[in-house]
């Protein structure tokens, strides 16, 4: 009506428009508490693989992707911020999904991710249809089909158990894949392919560049798709087939989109290890595909190389940007020293886990307390800008 006004809407709380403050420390704790038992040589009780594998990568691996999600695909979009009980459940949801493993219960903790999984694939998605042509990152077309993926494989695993017993441990595995592989590797091509070059290179897409971004848009979509229906085909073309299939996608997309063929040009420790951290997604699904006997080392040269190294070091400068410490960040401070050191011990003694089964206990306590000291490390860089409050925008 003639006179009146809008009242402007109020900004959100700052925990909802950087919602990496609250999402970070939580995965760093569900990363403390899914080693610490192999730490102190398999003390305390629950089922540890499955605990393990459910607080490391539905809990640590996942409060990391969210966390970046959430805060980066807003602000490249131009859209809201999520919102507060989208987050806050999200952040129940990954901590109940461990919970529950802690306690046997492996079917309530898919469940979690399940639901997990749906509210980030509708946030995602809410903030891309009808923008495709805003000029959105053609490498952006990973991410629902990533999240979608990853809900597949949780439904799948937990249904798993009330299949008959000819398809059931197809399904879980196909769901495990699904979960664990295809969802992380997934987001780390669909993020890092705008991420990367900003961060390794200074390099930011300019409006000029976006020339053909629709065909490259599809390229990603056919490549995203493809990358997921390999573990599908493991079935019928083995699972050495699969992991050659993804790390012949993966590296070509992370090339083209990233450009990791491409040295680091900025000044940084944490460039380098954003580099590393991205060349060890192919490199383990490559190791995988050279013999079965390899699958257990090269899952770990892809989570613990590849996805946790990048999680902590990609987390580095999204934390400490704008703040009065992000200076240091062209050299090499202390503790992000103490975090790559400790983080490269855990992954040799991982690695050397899954090769050197007679003392496999040993080489475990190693990986988990150097795991943990690289997570302390961490904390301890980022801790003070994490509790401050978030720069204006």
């Amino acid at each position: 009506m003639a006179g009146m006004t809008t009242p402007a809407r109020r900004p959100a709380p700052g925990w909802r428009q950087e919602p990496h403050r609250l999402l970070f420390p939580l995965g760093a704790l569900l990363g403390l508490l899914a080693v610490l038992p192999f730490a102190l040589r398999g003390a305390g009780g629950g089922s540890l693989a499955l605990f393990h594998s459910a607080a490391q990568l539905q809990g640590f691996l996942t409060c990391f992707a969210l966390g970046f999600l959430f805060t980066f695909l807003p602000r490249r979009t131009g859209t809201d911020p999520p919102a507060g009980w989208v987050v806050l459940a999200c952040a129940a949801l990954a901590a109940g999904s461990a919970a529950c493993a802690w306690f046997h219960a492996a079917l309530a903790s898919y469940l979690c991710w399940l639901a997990l999984a749906t509210l980030a694939l509708a946030f995602t998605l809410r903030r891309m249809v009808g923008r495709a042509r805003a000029g959105l990152p053609p490498a952006f077309a990973w991410l629902p089909v990533s999240l979608a993926a990853g809900l597949c494989g949780a439904l799948l695993a937990a249904l798993a158990p009330l299949l008959g017993s000819a398809s059931a441990p197809g399904a879980w595995v196909v769901g495990r894949g699904l979960l664990t592989q295809g969802l992380l590797a997934g987001l780390v091509v669909g993020v890092g392919g705008v991420l990367l070059p900003v961060i390794t290179r200074g390099e930011v897409q300019a409006a000029g560049e976006r020339g053909g971004a629709q065909h490259r848009a599809l390229g990603h979509l056919a490549a995203a798709v493809l990358f997921q229906a390999s573990f599908a085909l493991e079935p019928w073309a083995g699972e050495q087939a699969g992991f050659g299939l993804r790390a012949a996608v993966a590296a070509a997309a992370l090339v083209l989109s990233a450009g990791i063929h491409r040295w680091p040009a900025l000044p940084g420790l944490h460039r380098r290890l954003v580099w590393l951290g991205a060349w060890m997604v192919p490199a383990g699904f490559a190791l995988g595909a050279l013999s079965p006997r390899l699958h257990g080392a090269a899952l770990h040269v892809l989570f613990v190389g590849g996805y946790a190294q990048l999680a902590l070091a990609l987390a580095v400068p999204v934390v400490l940007g704008g703040s009065p410490r992000a200076a240091a960040l062209a050299g090499s401070p202390p503790a992000l020293r103490a975090t790559a050191l400790l983080l490269a011990g855990a992954f040799a003694a991982r690695v050397a886990a899954a090769l050197d089964l007679t003392r496999v206990a040993a080489w475990l306590a190693v990986a988990g307390a150097a795991f943990a000291g690289a997570l302390a490390a961490w904390t301890a860089l980022v801790l003070p800008s994490l509790s401050g409050s978030p720069p204006a925008r």
